[in-house]
């Protein structure tokens, strides 16, 4: 049995297309390590939502207790606009991350829930 003697022309080209997709794929891994990285330390939402849903059941308690709207406004720093009143919680970006842009304090999440009636 005759083997034929086959062309090495199409080796050089697989090879470097193999090596790119390895390159591609292990490019888009570390990508996704990363972002996952930062997503996961910066995520503050829900600890905001949170505090301001303990807040409202915390003024809640203390209305049926019959304390007065007056010092309930200075306990929980209750904030009147369009004359409705708000329980608001901020949250900025804290010196020493990486979520300072430029030196400069930025809003990153806010929360207003109106206060009960």
């Amino acid at each position: 049995m005759k083997f034929k003697k086959i062309g090495k022309k199409g080796n050089l080209p697989v090879t470097f297309l193999v090596m790119g997709i390895f390159a591609l794929c292990g490019f888009a891994l570390l990508t996704f390590f990363i972002s996952d990285f930062k997503v996961s330390n910066s995520f503050i939402g829900p600890s905001v939502v949170i505090n301001v849903s303990s807040t409202a059941d915390e003024y809640l308690f203390y209305k049926n207790e019959g304390m007065s709207y007056g010092n309930l406004k200075k306990i929980f720093d209750i904030t009147e606009e369009y004359e409705r009143s708000y329980i608001a919680e901020n949250k900025t970006n804290i010196e020493g991350s990486f979520l300072v842009f430029g030196g400069k304090r930025v809003l990153l999440f806010s929360v207003k829930y109106q206060v009960p009636s």
